[in-house]
């Protein structure tokens, strides 16, 4: 039986890895790909909380397809997750860009950046996302106190660590971030190493029981 459940557990981590590198590969694709129409309708403004918003909620809808038999009240995990890395994308981006802004006096571009900053820049960008995201995703799984509290903290790691790196492996191996092969490195190392650093939590979530 605790062989059975140990299978179990290490066949959802697989999975939730798998899916939260799909999820938000996906979502970052769909995302540049509405750019412009998006941007057509509702403007400049609000364009880029709309386009993280879709990243979130394709990366919420790619776990919620694990979680929905497992956690009571995972049909707000979508929701959550939209408006969590949502906004935690959109504001990560604006920091940096108003940062660099007040150092340099002038407009900032990813591309101006060395290696080392543009790695700096992404973690802290992951950095509030996953605050973001963690507080949100916390929402849903606050009557599970104990649990709660340890997956904001795994979501607020995961996201630097795995936007720092994936920064660096893009740029060493892959040619840049703004170069097509470097981006796909960037989106699908980011995705594996945020589901595999949130897997062991996403493991102990629910015991079965179907959603409310």
């Amino acid at each position: 039986m605790a062989s059975e459940e140990r299978n179990e557990s290490r066949a959802l981590r697989l999975r939730w890895t798998l899916a939260s590198a799909a999820g938000l590969a996906v979502g970052l694709v769909a995302a540049l790909l509405l750019g412009a129409p998006i941007g057509a309708v509702v403007g400049a403004m609000l364009v880029t909380p709309i386009l993280t918003g879709i990243v979130g909620a394709v990366l919420g809808t790619s776990q919620w397809l694990l979680l929905r038999r497992r956690l009571a009240n995972a049909r707000w995990w979508i929701p959550a997750s939209a408006a969590g890395l949502g906004l935690g994308l959109a504001a990560g981006v604006v920091l940096v860009e108003q940062t660099g802004r007040a150092l340099t006096g002038g407009q900032v571009n990813v591309r101006m950046f060395s290696v080392p900053v543009r790695a700096g820049s992404m973690a802290v960008v992951g950095l509030v996302s996953g605050l973001a995201l963690g507080a949100a995703q916390w929402w849903v799984l606050r009557r599970h106190s104990g649990m709660a509290s340890r997956w904001f903290w795994a979501s607020a790691l995961a996201f630097p660590v795995s936007f720092f790196v994936s920064s660096l492996l893009a740029d060493l191996v892959f040619g840049g971030l703004t170069a097509p092969p470097g981006f796909i490195a960037f989106v699908l190392a980011a995705g594996l190493l945020a589901g595999a650093m949130t897997a062991n939590q996403a493991s102990r979530l629910g015991n079965g029981a179907a959603s409310a």
